[in-house]
């Protein structure tokens, strides 16, 4: 997701000086808090509580939080999952901007600031700063995510492209999931939410994908040939195991099963437990876990045109081009 913004001065004033006059590395700024009294990140606490929430559901309506996916392994086994021909969303994505970046940026002033809410690895976001800087405009481009070596390495990688584009990075707590993997109402509370503090000149571009893909495309995108998938899903548990600071959870009694929920339009990802097990985290009671049962843990949603013009309709939002 990406906001356009008309006025450069939301900038934080800590990252706006070095940032429009940085001739060397591209700046970085933490802006996560701690808690004084644990010593963890406000992200870490928030999963943790969402662990201990999830897993007291009941048989078969069990949930781990979807950010136990986005470690630092995590990130990179997604990046390498974009790479997959069966992954066919970032492909789409890329196409629709190698075509139309410089359709898209023609409506974005001299002098905007351009923030991305989640960066990744700008392979796509690349192409859209290409287009600004052929076109000669004066942008400042921050990138928000949550790993800040990877920021770092990523936005390196930009260092000395561009001349009008100047760049920088946020390394934040969190910003949610993608609006692909929230439920419809969230989604919408989500845009609605961009919507209450942009200003009418503003834009907020996004991506969503549609339910009009056959259904073998579907199931390969979230189960690939190459298996990297499931190496990336099953990575969460090594990191639940982390986060907890012991093995409470024995990894090798689950497996990866996506479903393709045609009802609700969604594909969901769960791990199949193989055995009964009990699952033991500091400060909890050991939660049992029956063979066969299953943990849900990611929902990835889909739209007809309708959909997406409801969703459009509950934010209050304009349209401008699609």
């Amino acid at each position: 997701m990406f906001a356009q913004l008309h006025h450069p001065t939301n900038v934080p004033p800590t990252l706006k000086d070095p940032l429009l006059n940085s001739h060397g590395d591209i700046p970085i700024i933490d802006i996560r808090s701690k808690s004084s009294r644990t010593g963890l990140d406000e992200l870490d606490i928030a999963i943790r509580q969402a662990i201990t929430i999830g897993l007291a559901r009941p048989y078969n309506e069990k949930e781990l939080p979807i950010l136990l996916l986005y470690d630092e392994t995590g990130l990179r086994l997604f990046e390498e999952l974009t790479y997959q021909p069966d992954y066919y969303i970032t492909q789409l994505e890329f196409n629709i901007l190698t075509k139309y970046a410089a359709e898209i940026t023609e409506s974005i002033p001299d002098g905007a600031l351009f923030v991305e809410l989640g960066a990744g690895a700008l392979r796509k976001t690349a192409l859209i700063l290409d287009a600004l800087e052929a076109q000669g405009k004066s942008i400042t481009y921050l990138a928000l995510d949550l790993d800040q070596s990877k920021l770092s390495r990523t936005l390196g990688e930009l260092r000395g492209r561009y001349t009008h584009v100047q760049c920088g990075g946020l390394v934040l707590t969190s910003l949610g999931c993608s609006v692909g993997n929230m439920g419809r109402n969230e989604a919408g509370n989500l845009i609605g939410s961009f919507g209450n503090i942009l200003k009418p000149r503003d834009r907020f571009f996004l991506t969503i994908d549609t339910k009009l893909h056959d259904m073998e495309v579907i199931h390969r995108a979230y189960d690939d040939r190459s298996g990297v998938t499931r190496r990336f899903a099953l990575n969460a548990l090594e990191g639940l195991n982390k986060l907890s600071g012991h093995s409470g959870i024995d990894t090798s009694a689950f497996t990866y099963k996506p479903f393709y929920n045609e009802v609700k339009g969604r594909n969901e990802a769960y791990f199949q437990c193989l055995r009964s097990i009990a699952i033991c985290l500091p400060d909890s009671a050991p939660v049992m876990v029956n063979e066969e049962e299953v943990i849900q843990f990611a929902c990835s949603y889909k739209y007809y045109d309708v959909e997406r013009q409801l969703l459009q309709s509950a934010v209050h939002a304009c349209l401008e081009k699609e």
